[in-house]
């Protein structure tokens, strides 16, 4: 008989499972802490140890497959259901109670996105698992030997981790690029996100794209976790502590990461850039009067919605006058110049009523009655040249979200008949003389669109029978990839715009396609009254800043609620309508003097899009590959 000793086994009686139930409640509550770390809880730091909990259940004990995806799930739950709960206030627009659309709308579409995290647990818990190999019998060796024996143990321990790492980091990227890219395309509030804070580690996202940059934080919490056990059975075993070198390494690396990060957040500030050469400002105004959709809806639109905003404009450039003024007046031996805004941008519910275009010759049909509010001499277009004249004279670009109806001729009846209807961006320019517009590709789930209502014709007719309504109806997506070509008013100057409806400033490989070299802007409308005064507008305006840092462009944004702003190129606000606190939901304006560099180039995201993500799919496969070869090989010996 061998004189090694071998681990004593478990004393009878003694639990050492970790039961089910507690794996389960384990993996719910570690989701919900993760939620913590967006807006409104900004608990940004639970990012780097926020998938602890997960990474306990599945990795002390055997965990069968199955059960690693139920723990998944529900980790995934408790994230989503916790992150996304403003989403529950589209039903209270369109009067549906709480309980029906929880049933109908938003437990499933969680139900689906919490697939996605127990898909990543699968893989984390068995091809992409550390090796977790018990520690060395030395209890009768003689120190050095002992000393030597766990100090191999540690390496090989140490090269288990950080593989894992290397695996879980790059399947966590393609599980959120999953999340951002299918038929319910949603990528709010990924890991990535979560690192905007400081901005130093989210400036990466020029580069990789911000689905990528969750390989960071997930990267970590794996070596933390490794690292951490790692200690405590060295120091029980040995008698001694070791040295976590994947831990100090990954020390390393998030320091270069954030230095880094922060000399490109300082090269790309509003600041630096206006000291560049071939860059000029250019003054815009971001407007919100601050009204929810059933507000908006009880005061039916129209020539209401279209008076308030034009009352809101003259009164923001009032505002501007009498502020330049007053600086004038407390500096006069500086040179104080009036800069009123040359682009204004009202938000995708501004207009309250829709345009229709003629599609054989391209021009409003201005005989069409609910076109009479652009036309109508003592509301419409008239009456916006009267008023700029009132405010100095001054002509600008006006940008604003509407509903553009496209007419047909029939060619039986010669009559022109609606074809389809498309969220646009209008863009009046040249003195209001004329209207381009540019519609929206990326249609809102449950509020532009059904999913899947096209294809599986019961889920269409239940959601109408429950709800009474069809949202969405007609409703079509845009196409194309061509910015449009806006002038700056009183200058020889054009720019650039890379429009963006609703939330298609957070769908990064959007807006790539319309990236060109020279000035250009982000033009954001949104209209966040659907949510009321929740955390989506928040939310939403962190992930635009993300679409700022992968192209390197300015934005200007005007929401119907939650934050209207301006935001420079490495994703830190200029100015945002906010209080105070920080608070969001204000009825007022954003004025902003946004830099505009006429020789800016492609960012490595623009050119090549979530080639990161890509990087990460083969480093899973190659990692499956290698898993499954071994277990093939111990299998036969």
């Amino acid at each position: 008989m061998s004189e090694k000793s071998t681990p004593l086994p478990p004393a009878p009686g003694k639990k050492t499972a970790f039961k089910w139930y507690w794996r389960a409640l384990v993996s719910l509550l570690g989701g919900t802490v993760m939620a913590l770390a967006y807006a409104p809880y900004d608990i940004s730091e639970l990012v780097w140890v926020g998938l602890l909990p997960l990474l306990c259940v599945l990795w002390q004990g055997k965990v069968s497959k199955k059960a690693a995806f139920a723990y998944g799930w529900l980790y995934g739950m408790g994230w989503y259901c916790v992150s996304f709960w403003w989403i529950h206030n589209v039903g209270l627009v369109f009067n549906i109670p709480l309980p029906v659309f929880l049933a109908i709308a938003f437990i499933p579409l969680m139900t689906v996105y919490a697939c996605l995290p127990g898909l990543w647990a699968v893989f984390a818990a068995s091809v992409l698992k550390p090796t977790l190999q018990v520690g060395p019998d030395t209890s009768t060796m003689p120190p050095e030997a002992r000393k030597l024996a766990w100090h191999q143990w540690a390496v090989g321990d140490i090269l288990s981790t950080v593989r894992s790492a290397v695996g879980c980091g790059a399947l966590w990227v393609c599980i959120e690029w999953l999340r951002a890219n299918g038929t319910l395309g949603f990528s709010w509030n990924s890991l990535g996100m979560a690192l905007y804070d400081g901005l130093a580690f989210a400036q990466w996202a020029e580069f990789t794209g911000t689905a990528a940059l969750s390989f960071i934080p997930v990267f970590t919490t794996v070596i933390l976790w490794g690292a951490f056990r790692r200690s405590v059975m060295h120091f029980k075993g040995a008698g001694r502590a070791n040295r976590p070198w994947d831990f100090y390494g990954c020390v390393i690396l998030l320091f270069i990461l954030f230095s880094g990060g922060m000399a490109l957040s300082a090269a790309n500030s509003a600041g630096k850039l206006s000291q560049k050469p071939g860059v000029y400002t250019l003054p815009v105004l971001g407007v919100q009067i601050n009204m929810d959709q059933n507000t908006r809806i009880q005061n039916g639109g129209g020539p209401y919605l279209y008076g308030v905003y034009l009352r809101a404009t003259k009164s923001a450039f009032d505002e501007i006058q009498q502020n330049t003024a007053k600086l004038a007046i407390q500096n006069p031996d500086v040179g104080i110049t009036q800069r009123l805004p040359l682009w204004v941008v009202w938000p995708e519910s501004a207009m309250g009523c829709p345009i229709w275009r003629n599609t054989a010759t391209g021009q409003l049909a201005e005989d069409a009655a609910t076109c009479n509010v652009f036309f109508n001499p003592e509301y419409g277009l008239p009456k916006v040249r009267q008023l700029i004249r009132e405010m100095g004279g001054q002509d600008f670009v006006l940008f604003t979200g509407v509903d553009e109806c496209l007419l047909e001729q029939n060619p039986k009846t010669g009559q022109l008949e609606p074809h389809g209807m498309y969220n646009s961006l209008a863009c009046i320019a040249d003195g209001f003389e004329s209207i381009f517009t540019v519609s929206k590709q990326h249609l809102m789930p449950f509020g532009e669109y059904i999913p899947l209502a096209d294809s599986v014709e019961w889920i269409n007719r239940s959601y109408t029978e429950i709800t009474g309504t069809q949202v969405g109806d007609g409703i079509r997506p845009g196409k194309g990839d061509t910015p449009i070509t806006v002038p700056v008013p009183g200058t020889d100057k054009t720019v650039g715009v890379i429009p963006a409806i609703c939330y298609e400033d957070t769908v990064g490989n959007l807006l790539t396609k319309f990236v060109r070299r020279g000035p250009q802007v982000i033009v954001n409308v949104s209209n966040d009254g659907w949510f009321l005064d929740s955390a989506c507008g928040v939310q939403q305006a962190r992930n635009a800043a993300f679409r700022c840092i992968e192209l390197r462009r300015p934005m200007v944004r005007a929401a119907n609620m939650g934050v209207t702003c301006s935001i420079a190129p490495n994703g830190a606000f200029i100015d945002a309508l906010l209080a105070a606190d920080g608070t969001p939901h204000l009825p007022g304006y954003s004025y902003a003097e946004i830099p505009i560099d006429t020789n800016a180039g492609f960012t490595l995201y623009a050119l090549f899009g979530d080639w990161a993500v890509a990087l990460c799919a083969i480093i899973v496969l190659l990692l499956t590959i290698r898993a499954i070869l071994r277990k093939k090989k111990s299998n036969e010996q």
